[in-house]
């Protein structure tokens, strides 16, 4: 069975012939944008479907809401380089690679300026012993919102493990990156991610589920409310400096060192938050066919987490909210055959520590 089929109507009809179809996102101005391609594509060939069925190919350089884009580009090949779009966030932001001889860097559009560059620059320094780095800032353009940033040697850690790849070493980077972030110095003026803005998260997530899927799986509405229950009881946690969307793509490995990217959302936030995404996913890629020995890793992660002082209920909860979201958004995803099953199951037992989740945790 094709994974769109099991979206409403007109998207199961609309995308059933063409493709093949990588995400679906509703549309701010109705309807539904729909990406096109393979895992591992840019993603950014992305169309509009209207409810009549209509689908519309989108152009990313006539995206009114990112309206830098089209004379940045104009721009950067004067200046003799050769661009790529990594990715693009209809509306949102964009991603260019840009060459030229030697010289590689990224550039990043954004529609709103958040802290853009204070974020990035927090962490500039690195980690204590230079161990992990950055990429370093070359240009802030403020009034376009256009950050260059410098390209760093490596792969990502999803990159390793996507080609059958585990090392040893890929758990103590998980593990020094989770160090790094949780004894680093917090700046003041970054937003705090509270347990409340979480709750929303699931919510509107929970929405666009019910409204994108044929027909939703019957626990998943109590499974996240369950989750949310968990939230608003956990009470006051220390907060730390967080990534916020710390998975294994944003983790760069090489013999030269380490590097974290995406700095977007960084953030002040619970000290199990940055800990619970890392294991969530890495139980996700184990669903996917990743050599990845995700109990182990949790158990390691959680033993560290403990010796920060982070209480295994705060770890479990956030953990699980993480599990949840990923959840329902990979619903609206190319996926195999029982993924979200396996994962709302999972899910399950993590709350009510039993199963595979039994002693992972504590």
């Amino acid at each position: 069975m094709n994974w769109t089929d099991k979206l409403i109507d007109p998207l199961a009809t609309a995308l059933a012939d063409s493709g093949p179809w990588i995400r679906v996102e509703e549309a701010r101005n109705g309807g539904w944008l729909c990406l096109s391609g393979n895992p591992g594509d840019p993603a950014v060939n992305w169309h509009h479907l209207v409810q009549d069925g209509t689908l519309t190919h989108l152009l990313p350089m006539e995206d009114k809401r990112l309206p830098a884009m089209a004379t940045a580009c104009s721009r950067w090949i004067s200046d003799g380089f050769s661009l790529q779009l990594l990715a693009w966030r209809v509306g949102s932001r964009s991603i260019f690679r840009l060459s030229r001889k030697n010289q590689f860097c990224y550039a990043k559009i954004f529609r709103r300026n958040r802290l853009t560059t204070e974020r990035w620059k927090h962490l500039s320094e690195g980690s204590p012993g230079g161990l992990w780095q950055v990429p370093a800032i070359l240009d802030w353009n403020e009034e376009d919102k256009i950050l260059i940033i410098e390209e760093r040697v490596g792969l990502n850690l999803n990159q390793q493990w996507t080609s059958g790849i585990w090392l040893d070493q890929h758990l103590e980077a998980l593990r020094q990156v989770l160090h790094w972030l949780a004894t680093a110095e917090i700046l003041d003026l970054l937003p705090i991610h509270t347990v409340e803005e979480e709750i929303r998260i699931l919510n509107t997530r929970l929405e666009v589920f019910h409204r994108t899927l044929k027909e939703p799986h019957s626990n998943v509405t109590g499974l996240v409310e369950k989750v949310q229950a968990r939230l608003n009881s956990i009470g006051d946690q220390k907060l730390v400096l967080c990534h916020r969307d710390l998975h294994d793509k944003q983790i760069i490995t090489s013999w030269e060192g380490g590097s974290l990217i995406d700095l977007d959302l960084l953030a002040q936030g619970s000290s199990a938050l940055d800990s619970g995404n890392i294991i969530a996913h890495c139980k996700l890629r184990s669903e996917q066919g990743n050599p990845v020995p995700w109990e182990s890793i949790a158990k390691i992660l959680s033993r560290d987490a403990s010796d920060r002082g982070v209480e295994s209920e705060a770890l479990v909860t956030w953990t699980a909210s993480t599990l949840a979201r990923i959840a329902l958004i990979y619903a609206r995803r190319k996926r195999h055959q029982g993924l979200i099953t396996k994962l709302l199951s999972s899910l399950d037992d993590l709350l009510e520590n039993r199963g595979e989740w039994q002693g992972v945790i504590g």
